[in-house]
């Protein structure tokens, strides 16, 4: 495909989303044909770039001379791209159903849809200020999504994050413009700007400002607070916040960043590397342990995505082409692992009025398919082999070993610890949930069913796709070392 099309990822949901709001349409089931053909054929054009291997660089618009907002397509874009490709359909799909008898339809539907856009121009984003650019937009864009509810929480919700993104943006905005003032360079390239200044102490605390910047909306410790607080939206914004579109444009950024504006070999051995090592391997056990303790369930899933996004850290803080391999195949599986389980609570949330872990007890019996696609995609969080999670955290042990060092091995530690905290977090529910007690169990109701058609083909979809990435990941992850190493 021409490179001009580049932009049409990022135009066509922007255009719909606004259309949804003001197109008259008299029934909300016209109102979701328009946004699934929306979001579907924005997939399509999407998978048609990545597929047609779309090459070179579109300018949409010159700032000043030397910094243009520009598009590009390359191997990590590919990567962030086909993850939001391929879960957006599946989570408006499942949105239909689970907001059938919410208010203000129009508008959540509107910025929903307007959200994939903006995630995409994250993706293909060209330079560290377009980047910038859409990584500030979709702060904006989803504010409206987590205030959705309207109530004392939501708005309480609503503040802590945009008080937390307001000091990430301040933060890796400054990193950016203190890169631009040394190498005069925003352009994005693997091995970064910054290699010719080796040991420059000044660069070293840009990247680290960068790195806890963008690691606001990836969640990393004492920066992570917003998230669980933003479950109180409903579940279909929680699911992407927590497996796509925040929390990994937070990710990608940083990956962004680290690779390919300052460098891996300019970070490689430095004080600012070790720094985010230990931050990442506290975060990967902390997370884990306050997912255990904690007993609302979306909560509870918001934590194991705190300790999760900070494997992916983990592998990128190696600067190792291993490192950042692992790091990529756990923000796939992750995203899609844990969009599964957040689909799962919120069907309990939808469908019982449930929230909290001890009242799943036995409503496995009345849902079994909600709680069987729960249990495995547990499992494959837990990093159980023959399904993807073991695949990742396997990757990310081995990069780790393959560099020794004591920051190297304290991360591997972390990262044993936290997969048996989630095996205690996650699996025990699921076995609960069959298990009827009828001391602990909740009393039934005829509402406490699996749900319809719109959330259960998402789930079949994803246990699917988990099945076979774990029997035979093979593919894909040479397809991923192809991608990262065509950027070198």
């Amino acid at each position: 495909m021409n490179v001009k099309w580049i932009f049409l990822p990022v135009l066509l949901p922007m255009l719909a989303g606004i259309g949804i709001t003001f197109l008259p349409f008299r029934l909300q089931k016209t109102r979701n044909i328009f946004t699934a053909a929306a979001v579907i054929l924005n997939s399509l054009i999407i998978f048609t770039l990545v597929l047609s291997h779309t090459s070179g660089t579109l300018t949409l618009l010159n700032l000043t001379k030397d910094l243009p907002l520009t598009l590009k397509l390359d191997g990590l874009g590919v990567v962030f791209l086909g993850l939001i490709g391929f879960l957006w359909p599946l989570a408006i799909f499942y949105s239909f159903e689970y907001m059938e008898h919410e208010e203000n339809l129009p508008r959540f539907f509107s910025f929903y849809t307007m959200s994939y856009g903006v995630t995409a121009g994250v993706a293909l984003s060209g330079n560290l200020i377009t980047m910038y650019f859409f990584y500030e937009l979709l702060t904006l864009v989803t504010i409206p999504l987590v205030a959705h509810e309207g109530d004392r929480r939501s708005m309480a919700a609503t503040r802590k994050y945009i008080y937390y993104s307001i000091g990430g943006a301040t933060l890796s905005f400054a990193g950016i413009l203190m890169l631009y003032s040394r190498t005069g360079c925003t352009e994005f390239l693997y091995g970064g700007a910054a290699s010719p200044f080796a040991g420059d102490r000044f660069l070293l605390i840009a990247w680290l400002l960068t790195f806890i910047g963008f690691g606001v909306k990836a969640a990393v410790f004492p920066l992570h607070a917003w998230l669980p607080a933003a479950g109180v939206a409903p579940t279909p914004v929680t699911a992407l916040l927590h497996a796509v579109a925040v929390v990994k444009s937070g990710v990608f950024a940083s990956i962004r960043s680290t690779f390919y504006a300052f460098g891996p070999v300019f970070l490689a051995g430095t004080w600012a590397q070790k720094t985010a090592m230990a931050i990442t391997a506290f975060t990967i056990v902390f997370g884990s342990a306050m997912a255990l303790r904690e007993q609302h369930l979306k909560r509870r899933l918001a934590y194991s995505t705190v300790s999760n996004l900070s494997y992916i850290l983990f592998g990128m803080s190696l600067l190792t082409f291993d490192g950042l391999t692992a790091g990529l195949s756990h923000m796939l599986f992750h995203g899609i692992m844990k969009i599964t389980l957040f689909f799962c609570a919120g069907t309990v949330l939808c469908k019982t009025g449930r929230e909290y872990v001890p009242q799943t007890v036995g409503l496995g019996r009345k849902m079994p398919f909600t709680f069987l696609t729960f249990g495995i995609a547990g499992l494959a969080l837990t990093g159980t082999p023959l399904l993807p999670g073991y695949i990742s955290k396997m990757n990310l042990l081995q990069a780790a070993a393959n560099i020794g060092s004591p920051f190297a091995m304290a991360g591997i530690a972390a990262l044993l610890l936290s997969a048996i905290l989630t095996a205690a977090y996650l699996l025990p529910m699921t076995v609960r949930a069959f298990l009827v007690n009828p001391e602990e169990s909740p009393s039934f109701t005829e509402k406490d069913q699996d749900p319809g058609a719109r959330m259960l083909v998402p789930f079949a979809v994803l246990v699917a796709v988990m099945l076979i990435l774990g029997i035979h990941a093979t593919p894909l992850m040479n397809a991923l070392e192809s991608l990262i190493s065509g950027g070198m």
